[in-house]
Order: structure tokens, then sequence, then C-alpha cells
């Protein structure tokens, strides 16, 4: 597939393993590490995409809001996305808290104002700057296995949509997991390859996002992967709660109004469908989640 999104030259292609128990997607043949840089020359980190269009567009967009607005009331959604919001710290005392890829700082700071000291990384410099002048967030510019914190600084680390882009997602995990005090909390979003956005918009789906998302996680292959490194009891679960952001963006690759106003109907349906569906436990929400607690005593050293 082409890059649909910010224009970086080249077509990708996307393996699947066979292995009913994994299902795991990958980038094959892979963007080497020389040039992954490429990918993201064009890539925004501190704002969000221009949502400008035909006026046509503009309107089903405004007609979608209004009716996303009544489908929050309707079904009483506010809570399930003030959880979401808080990347699932909600029932948790505020501590240090480190959000990697922390972007413009937007997350941190609102983090900050419920009572976390907060901290973050970041791998674009002028985000980095961006978190520091506006929000005051101190960031440290680089992979966070390079930083190389201290064991067990932090009393929770959070990676929103970020082990989609790591060449290493198992030396990811395990970094984190070696900073993360016994009790503290890590939190995992990442696009849910097994999401009904996904099925509907195929290639075209923002969660693929290629060439940048080098392995895309549905909740089996990302329960493997935590159980690989020895992290058990975590909690892995899809939600619809960050669906809206996806679904738009993916609706915006459409050609043609006909096929903008299919996609833009669609999006109403999937929203509802998988809301109702995530309540009942199907795993189809465009956001996988994890939460992982790590033990205390001897409980985290036989882990380790």
């Amino acid at each position: 597939m082409p890059d649909h999104y910010f224009g970086v030259p080249g077509q990708w292609s996307l393996r699947q393993c066979d292995n009913s128990s994994c299902r795991l997607l990958w980038q094959d043949p892979m963007v080497i590490a020389e040039d992954l840089v490429l990918a993201y020359k064009n890539y925004y980190t501190v704002a969000a995409p221009s949502s400008n269009g035909s006026p046509a567009s503009v309107g089903l967009t405004r007609t979608f809001s209004r009716l996303d607005r009544l489908f929050t009331r309707l079904l009483r959604l506010q809570p399930e996305r003030d959880r979401h919001a808080n990347t699932y710290l909600h029932d948790t005392a505020p501590g240090a808290l480190l959000d990697v890829g922390c972007g413009s700082g937007d997350f941190a700071a609102h983090m900050r104002r419920l009572g976390w000291r907060c901290q973050g990384t970041e791998f674009d410099p002028d985000a980095a700057r961006h978190a520091r002048e506006t929000h005051g967030i101190e960031v440290d510019l680089g992979d966070i296995s390079q930083i190389r914190y201290e064991d067990e600084r932090f009393d929770a680390i959070t990676a929103r949509h970020v082990i989609e882009h790591v060449r290493e997602p198992a030396v990811f995990l395990a970094e984190c997991w070696r900073i993360l005090k016994p009790g503290g909390r890590l939190v995992l979003l990442t696009p849910n390859a097994d999401s009904l956005g996904h099925r509907h918009f195929g290639p075209r789906w923002r969660g693929l996002e290629q060439p940048r998302h080098l392995y895309l996680f549905n909740p089996t292959s990302m329960q493997a992967l935590f159980e690989r490194q020895s992290i058990a009891g975590a909690d892995v679960f899809s939600s619809a709660q960050g669906a809206s952001y996806t679904l738009n963006a993916s609706a915006k690759t459409a050609q043609g109004l006909m096929q903008r106003s299919i996609d833009q109907c669609a999006i109403w349906f999937l929203q509802v469908g998988e809301t109702v569906l995530t309540r009942r436990g199907a795993q189809v929400g465009e956001d996988l989640v994890v939460i992982a607690t790590k033990p205390r005593g001897r409980a985290a050293a036989a882990a380790l």
C-alpha cells in the first residue's frame, strides 16, 4: 500500500503470521533503520493534520460531529471516554509519570493538572522543544533504551501509539518494565488490527499507516508479547473510545463524494457497533489497550 497520509513515495507490504494464536502483522520488507527518519519527514507530532476540505466534505463532518454528541449522550459514553483520555490512570494515586513518545506534551500537561509529576521522551526535536517551551515538560530526546533511566524510577509509564513504531517491540517492553517501580502501572495503547474499522477500510485504515507502523497487534499477539517477557496478569482489551479520530482519518482517504458519504455513514455504525460489542467483551474496538501492574517483592524478583 502507499502512504495515504503523509505522502512518502513508494509502496509497502504487510505480512501476517498464519498461527491462529498470533496473527501479528508486520512490514516486510521493513524500512531499514537508517532510512526510517525519511518516513517522518512530513509527519506531524506537534499539531494534527489540517481538516480543510470541500464545502460538502466539511458539511458531512459537521453532521457527523452532531451525531457523535448525540451518540455520546444516548450511550452514556462520557465516563468511558474520560478513562481513555486519562490513559486508565484514573484510579491510581499520582506519582512520577513517564509519557513515552510525548509529542507536543499536551497529554503530560493534562496529567500534571491531575497531580502527576510528568516527564516524557520523544524522537522529534521540534515536538520536544514545543513540550518544553509551551508546557514546561522535561523531555529526553531519543529511544527509551538509549536514555537508560535507572531501575524502578517511575510510578506509571504510558506509551500511547508508540509500540507500533519501534523496530524491536520486545526490547521496548522489557525496558519499560525495568524502569517501572514495583506496584507501578504500565499502560500501552496501539491500533487494534482486529477492529471493525480495519475490516471496513482495509488498506485505507488509519491504523496501518505505512511506512511508519512496523508492527500491528491484535489481542492475541499482544498477550503473547507480554507472556514472552514473563509479564503475567496483563489486562489486554480493545476500546472504541478512540475510534472517532481513527475512523474519520481513514474516511479522508476516500476518492469522490459518494465514497466519502458511504464512509461517513459507516463511521456512525462502526462506532455504535464497536461500543456495544466491546461492552460485551468482543475485541473489535479501534484501540488496543494493555494495563499491566508490576508485582511487588518476591514476585517482581521472580519475574526478572
